[in-house]
């Protein structure tokens, strides 16, 4: 009976979150697109999907060091949501936070698999090259080139840890994939955000940016409901 009880908490408690985080969604998108650019809306709106991310690992039966790892990189990733919508002042500060929040990724995806994967590691830091080649012919990164590189290089690792959880026997297959496709969509969104930003003839939507972004963390999250706690 307290197995039954606690499932149907859970299941109640998913069902609030996705509601909250969905509604946050159309609220940023609409105060973005349709409401003529509400600051607010989007401030408060923005970081509630990715909290509740946060708080759906949290509150996972299978709680271990990957589960951990990933909540905090979640609540980094909210807290970079805030201050790169907040000014132009903290727009860096929000950077720093990704960037934390790529590391705790890295950390949960390394906690079980050390499998080095050298194909992974030639397409992941392939790809970074590819994008900061064409970045610097095309674009215009100024005084930004060194972080640009640094973020590229610890986006493109976490990229590597994903794809290298695919094949590890312990590992469940749901969780190793929702791991990784969740990173390629996360790498994506920075991928459109980045080409956006430094000025290159290639200008996708603004909202193809948070859409690939989110389904990137929601893939993620994802991924720690399989994961073993244990390793």
């Amino acid at each position: 009976m307290a197995t039954i009880a606690n499932s149907r908490r859970t299941s109640t408690r998913t069902i609030v979150l996705i509601a909250i985080g969905v509604v946050a969604a159309l609220a940023y998108i609409v105060a973005g697109r349709i409401a003529g650019d509400n600051y607010w809306l989007r401030m408060v709106a923005k970081p509630i999907p990715v909290l509740c991310l946060a708080l759906w690992v949290s509150w996972l039966p299978r709680r271990g060091r990957y589960q951990g790892a990933i909540a905090a990189g979640l609540l980094l990733c909210a807290l970079g949501d805030i201050l790169l919508e907040a000014s132009d002042a903290t727009f860096l500060f929000g950077l720093i936070a990704f960037l934390l929040g790529h590391v705790a990724y890295i950390v949960a995806f390394t906690r079980d698999s050390r499998r080095l994967f050298p194909l992974g590691a030639v397409l992941a830091y392939g790809y970074g090259v590819l994008v900061y080649a064409y970045l610097t012919a095309a674009g215009n990164l100024g005084a930004m080139a060194i972080p640009v590189l640094v973020y590229m290089l610890v986006i493109c690792t976490m990229l590597w840890r994903a794809s290298a959880r695919l094949g590890v026997a312990e590992i469940m297959r749901a969780s190793a994939w929702a791991g990784l496709a969740g990173a390629l969509f996360f790498t994506a969104s920075d991928t459109i955000l980045s080409l956006r930003m430094f000025d290159t003839p290639v200008d996708l939507g603004g909202v193809t940016v948070i859409v690939t972004y989110w389904i990137g963390q929601i893939l993620i999250a994802f991924s720690a409901r399989d994961a073993n706690p244990a390793r």
